[in-house]
Parts: structure tokens; sequence; C-alpha cells
């Protein structure tokens, strides 16, 4: 197959075309029930490496009209901003002259009703194993008509534009084949109420022989798709669902591995036995009405490498006291740190056994005959335990106690096992390589001594010039020694900590968003992620909010993505203010008029024997049904 700019707008009008499928919830008027098609899994080829479904659009609508979402847009404190939206989408969908929109988006007026699938398809057939074929089923119910109208609108366009049409008949379906002047092809066809399409006209004839009975090997034959969707729990009402082909992905890799390279690397990772990863949505599924989310990393047979490496041990949820009740997000690992570090020397000794040797070089060495060079694994990995947290809190604007800021603190405590050792070990790097001949880099507080560290020496994208030239000077950060933890944050969140060691803080426990999301986290559990999800939206909605327009001479668009702050070294949600033609930030109600609807997320992980097992909840808030 050849990989051309034309293929790449074709896959990107798929994409763009089955998105606004699965958007379209938020404007659908009352749908019909659609024909009866057999499970997508079995009537794509078993080599599918990708499979993202909807296996009933209907419910999916209605499992969405009771969410959080759905209430939120339709809160009339929103009305001006969706109008807004929806005037300047009708606009666009108008201009025929806008290529970000496919034509049959914009000739469409219905919405589909019943199965929304998307396949992409490996085998040994693909010409360019970098540009497999997309494949995709639509049902559409009573509106298959407009469909078919739209439809023929814009193949007649396309043959205008020089394109070439062929039309052959396969088990009495019509299939239409468009051949545009580069030779790139795209062919479709139309089964009762489905439009189906895709690359590979190979692959539409078999999903069109499927239909009608045929017996080939279908996805749905594969032991791990079933294995996957079994420990996943039966399918629920408007349920979503997506399969990855692991085994298939790397099979062909194998296949086009003429230097074994890519054998090598598998096996020295250790992904040889990792079949698949599989998960379902259920926007409506969850405690309370909340949304749930599923997925499992498939592995068949003993983890190893990277899998080993990363296996976490199932135990109860503590979260040390120090913790304030002002975090706005809690995340815990329990990681045997000295078994991951004893796997991953494994890992690079398979790729290189001098570089393996270097992880137990001296980092610094002996100055006398009775005292050992500082080693890693000795002098720090052995007296680490096997807990990790992070907790992550708002900072309040120091101008206006009531405001919030766009920025947060990160707090990381390692369990530890060995005080005294630990921080002899780390008392001597820090002198020597992280802060030499700078006796103010460290200062004594309440029996604990606190080490400050230049980060944007060691980390250069943290200085404030590579962060842009607008970006404020990241503040000192620091790490102290507790009796029971390794302590690293902003200095000044090391120093609060340190001074309420002893108690006088209200802890993490007393926060009434933390008891709702850790009474959904299991009992046992390898790693849990907690989080107030007003907290944290709060900064980026003021942000949104007092984005100008102004700002468009400045930036083409507002950003919102993920990002660092000065006093986080984890990435985050952020938002970059710029223009927009098609978002008036604007409009935006103040947060206060919708704080209602943002809740409290739980996600939890466990490694189980078929591989690692992760569930997360979105609760809503109290009063929010």
């Amino acid at each position: 197959m050849k990989c051309s700019m034309q293929t790449s707008r074709q896959r990107l009008d798929t994409a763009v075309f089955l998105c606004f499928c699965f958007l379209a919830p938020l404007f659908t008027p009352a749908l019909v029930n659609a024909a009866t098609l057999p499970k997508t899994a079995k009537l794509v080829p078993n080599e599918t490496i990708v499979l993202v479904e909807i296996d009933d659009f209907t419910e999916l609508r209605a499992q969405f009209e009771k969410t959080n979402l759905y209430k939120f847009i339709k809160d009339p404190a929103m009305s001006a901003f969706v109008e807004d939206l929806k005037s300047k989408w009708r606009e666009k969908k108008q201009d025929e002259k806008n290529e970000d929109i496919p034509g049959i988006l914009r000739d469409v007026d219905v919405w589909p009703r019943g199965r929304i699938a998307l396949a992409v398809v490996l085998n040994e057939q693909m010409e360019d194993m970098d540009d497999p074929p997309v494949l995709f089923i639509t049902q559409w119910g009573d509106g298959i008509d407009k469909v078919k109208d739209a439809v023929d609108k814009n193949v007649e366009k396309a043959i205008e534009d020089g394109a070439r049409r062929e039309i052959e008949e396969y088990r009495g379906v019509r299939i239409v084949t468009m051949t545009d002047k580069t030779s790139d092809t795209f062919s479709f066809c139309f089964w009762e109420d489905c439009l189906i399409g895709g690359v590979s006209l190979d692959h539409l004839k078999f999903v069109v022989a499927q239909i009608e009975g045929a017996g080939s090997s279908t996805l749905a034959d594969d032991d791990d798709y079933n294995a996957s969707f079994r420990a996943l729990g039966s399918d629920g009402p408007g349920q979503a669902g997506f399969y990855v082909n692991i085994k298939q992905i790397i099979t062909m890799g194998l296949a086009e591995d003429e230097e074994g390279e890519i054998k090598t690397m598998i096996d020295n990772l250790g992904l040889s036995n990792v079949t698949s990863f599989a998960g379902t949505i259920d926007p409506a599924g969850g405690p309370g009405g909340g949304s749930l989310a599923k997925a499992l990393l498939k592995i068949n047979g003993e983890k190893k490498g990277i899998c080993k490496m990363l296996e976490v041990e199932s135990v109860g949820l503590r979260i040390p006291r120090f913790v304030p009740a002002s975090s706005s997000a809690v995340s815990v690992i329990h990681l045997d740190i000295k078994k991951a570090f004893a796997e991953l020397s494994d890992i690079i000794g398979n790729f290189s056994p001098q570089a393996a040797a270097m992880l137990y070089m001296p980092l610094v060495p002996s100055n006398s005959p009775s005292e050992p060079p500082l080693v890693l694994k000795t002098g720090l990995i052995d007296h680490l335990g096997s807990r990790i947290v992070i907790a992550q809190s708002v900072k309040k604007s120091s101008s206006d106690p009531g405001a919030a800021s766009t920025e947060g603190q990160a707090l990381i405590a390692i369990a530890i096992d060995n005080r005294d050792a630990l921080e002899k070990s780390l008392s001597l790097l820090h002198s020597t390589f992280i802060a030499p001949n700078n006796p103010d880099a460290r200062r004594e507080l309440l029996g604990h001594t606190i080490y400050s560290i230049d980060l944007s020496k060691f980390l250069p994208f943290l200085a404030a010039g590579a962060r842009g030239p607008d970006a404020p000077k990241m503040p000192p950060w620091g790490f102290t020694v507790t009796d029971t933890h390794l302590i690293f944050a902003p200095e000044a969140a090391v120093e609060r900590t340190v001074r309420t060691l002893g108690g006088g803080i209200e802890s993490i426990d007393s926060a009434k968003w933390f008891a709702k999301a850790k009474a959904n986290i299991p009992s046992a559990m390898g790693l849990a992620g907690m989080e107030d999800i007003a907290a944290t939206m709060e900064p980026i909605w003021v942000t949104m909010r007092e984005s100008k327009k102004e700002n468009k001479e400045e930036r083409s668009r507002n950003e919102l993505g993920v990002g660092m702050s000065t006093d986080s070294i984890f990435p985050h949600v952020t938002f970059s203010p710029g223009g927009s033609e098609f978002f008036d930030l604007s409009l935006l109600p103040e947060f206060d008029a919708v704080r209602k609807y943002f809740g409290v997320s739980a996600f939890y992980g466990i490694s189980r024997p078929d591989g690692f097992f992760f569930e997360a909840k979105y609760l809503n808030p109290d009063g929010i049904r």
C-alpha cells in the first residue's frame, strides 16, 4: 500500500467522522431500533490489531443523558457558550471550502442508531506496515436514506474532481470503490441500514462475507480476546469497548524483522507473552450513576522483564498523616523498589552487560579504608521500602486567599527501612554531587535536615528559559528523611511537613472527598489514584474564562493539554490561553455556577495471574444523580 498525503487525509476524515458519531449524543433526537448485526468481533479478521466499538448507540445516548457531563452541558449557565459553539459548528459545516470537515459530515443531518465500530487490520498482505488500513461499520436506522443521498453527493463531487468509480456485486451487495488521482482507493457498501467502508477492498469483502454467513477465522475466535472481555465482565447497556491485539502487532513486527533486532528487544524487555490490552467504558454504569471504566493488560504465563519490574503488591491503602487535607489528588504505588531495581538491572544487562555493571559502580568514592564507597544499590536502594505516595494540591493566590491559582504543589513520600543508613548516604551524595561546597544548601529543623536541590541543574527542561520567556522561576526544591519516609517536594512544603510530623494539621483522611474516593478502592490494591476534580478543575476554568480574544495575535489557538508548573515536576492538565475562532471561552460562567457537576475520581490497579487489571470510577457529587 502506498503511503501518501491523500491516504492520510482519508484516514483523518474517517477518524473525524467516527469521532463525530461518538459525540453525537450531545445533539441527537429520539432514536429508533436498528437492524441486528453479528458481534463486530465476528465480522473482522483475526489479524485485527485495534477494535473500538459501541454496540448500541441508542443505549449509549440513554446512558449519556444520565451523566453529569450531559447535565453540565444542559445547565442554563452553560447555554451561552453551548449555543455559540453550535452556531459556529453550523457555519463551519456550511462552508464547502473548509477541508477540516469531511464532506459526508457536511451533508448528513441524522445520526447513527445502532453499531459504531472502527477496526485496524494488520496482516502479511500489507505493503506498508506503518500505515495499516482502517475499516468502519456504522448503523443509521431509518436515517439510512439520508446517508445514502449524502454519500452519492460526495461520490459525484469526487468524480468531478477526477476520481474514478468502480462498482461490483459481491454476495448480493453492491460495493463501490473510489480511486483518486494518486491511485489511492476507498471502498464502501450499504447493507440494510449499515454503511461499511475502508481503505482495503479485501477487508470490506471479508465483513460482507461474514454478515452473509461465511465461516472464516475472526477476532471472535481468538482465545485472548474472549478471555479479556470475560475478565472485564458482561456488557452493560450503552457500553463502549476497545481491544488492542498486542500479540498480532508483535507477530507482524517479527515477520518484518530480517536482522532479528525486534525479537531481541522483545525478549530482553520480557514482552513476548503480553497478548492484549482491552477495556470497557460505561457512561453511567458506576456507583450512584457515575461513570465506570475497566481495562486489562493480558499476560499469558509468568510476568517477565518490564512487567515483572512493575509488578505491584496488593496491600491495604494507607496514607501518611503528614499528607494534608488540602491535597486535591493523591496517588499510591505499592512497588518493592529492591525487586524492581534487580529486575531493571537484569533488563539492562540483557542489552548490555557493561551498562548494567555501571549501576553498581560507586557514586562517591571512598574517602578512607574504613568507609566503603557509596553505591546506588547498597547505599540507597536497599534502604527503601515498597510504598510511594504522591500528593498534589492547588495553591491559592497570595493576593486573594479566596482565589485559585493555576499552579499546585506536589509532594513525594517514599517509605524507607533504615533512616540512619539512608540519610548517611544521601548526606554524602548531597555534599559531593548535588550541592558541593555549598553549606547553605542544608539546614536543620526540629531534628531533621532539609537538603536543598536546584532541579534545573539536573533537569534542564525545568529551567525558566527552557519553559518560555514568561515562565516564572522554579522555586527551590528539597528533601528530608524522617523515621518512615524520604520526602521530596518544594522546599517550603518540606518544611511544613517537618513542622507537622507530630500532628497539629488535618490529614488527608479527614477530607470528605478523599473518604468518598477511598470507599471505592478495594481493601487490597497495587496502585491507586484519587482526585477532587472540582479542586483540580477550578484553576483551569478560571484561566480559560480570563483568556481574552486579543490573544489571537499571540497564539493560534487555546491549548488544553498536559504540562508542567513551577511547583510540580509531574505532568498535569494545563491551559494556555490564545486565540480561537471556534471557542469563545469568555462565555463560560463563573466556576461556582457549575461546581456542583464536578465530583471525585477513584482509580486502582492490581497485579493478577492473567496480567494487570485497572478500574476507574467517576463519582458524582452528593445530590447529583
